[in-house]
């Protein structure tokens, strides 16, 4: 996605449409591509993300094949928001029906929704995957947009609820070492070449002390460890996977998995510091 983020660069955007009180207004545009999951790079990608071998697709590998798509979304000439300096703020992915990594997968991608946020707006991409006609799975990537302006009042939206249950005890089920070359392994296998994950030099161009980590990437290795923490992993169905990237995880680093929440359909996971004093990403897991 080099030749995207070239795009992204010299992309004009008209600020004013997101200095107004009401919403910007989204292309309707639908950007189609049938992928075929080749079995070398989903096997390296197992790997990268710790997941285990089986018939069962990683829940977030589709979502990361489609990538390119969203980026001709995101890049569409009527978008009234620039590529670079999105944040990726979230994520809710959905594995309706059983994936066929040997079949083609046609893959939809469009705007889906416009929120306000208490530093700008919210703008979400849909990803929907169809096999032999039934639609399989389904994405929803969330972005902010930061702007100043006065017509952004501060506001709680219902992705930034985070709800409770009734035992908060925590259980560490595991931890990760991210070395400094994390970014560059995973942008190589992603093709997401976004500057802020590829060298401290490159992420300081775009406000970031240190190259940070993907959160995609960071947000796998979590739903690997749970998984690899189960009895019998291969009867785990992850059935919806939904997120909140609270802060960048700056590399190298450490970062520790913690489970809580547990109910016998669903599981709430934190990606917390090497201390467990500070949250990276909030994880709510579905079966």
């Amino acid at each position: 996605m080099f030749r995207e983020y070239m795009q992204a660069l010299f992309k004009r955007v008209d600020t004013r449409k997101l200095m107004q009180f009401k919403p910007p207004s989204l292309p309707q545009r639908i950007y189609t591509k049938s992928i075929s999951v080749d079995n070398a790079h989903y096997g390296t990608y197992c790997n990268e993300v710790e997941w285990p071998v089986s018939d069962r697709m990683h829940p977030l590998y589709l979502q990361m094949l489609s990538l390119p798509l969203q980026m001709q979304c995101l890049l569409d000439k009527q978008s009234p928001f620039p590529l670079l300096g999105l944040i990726h703020s979230g994520n809710s992915v959905s594995v309706l029906l059983s994936c066929d990594l040997s079949e083609p997968f046609e893959c939809r991608v469009r705007f889906h929704d416009v929120n306000p946020h208490s530093r700008g707006w919210e703008v979400e991409v849909l990803l929907e995957a169809y096999q032999a006609g039934q639609l399989v799975y389904k994405a929803i990537s969330s972005y902010l947009v930061k702007v100043k302006a006065v017509h952004v009042a501060p506001r709680t939206t219902h992705s930034e609820v985070v709800e409770s249950c009734n035992s908060e005890e925590k259980v560490t089920i595991g931890d990760a070492l991210l070395p400094a070359e994390t970014g560059r392994r995973y942008a190589a296998l992603s093709g997401d070449f976004n500057p802020i994950h590829l060298s401290t030099l490159s992420a300081k161009l775009f406000g970031f002390k240190k190259p940070i980590a993907h959160g995609m990437f960071t947000l796998a290795r979590a739903i690997s460890a749970y998984t690899a923490n189960q009895e019998n992993p291969n009867a785990l169905e992850i059935n919806r996977v939904d997120c909140r990237f609270k802060k960048p995880v700056f590399l190298p680093n450490t970062i520790v998995f913690q489970q809580h929440c547990e109910t016998d359909s669903s599981v709430k996971i934190d990606v917390t510091n090497a201390r467990k004093t500070s949250t990276h990403i909030e994880i709510s897991m579905t079966f």
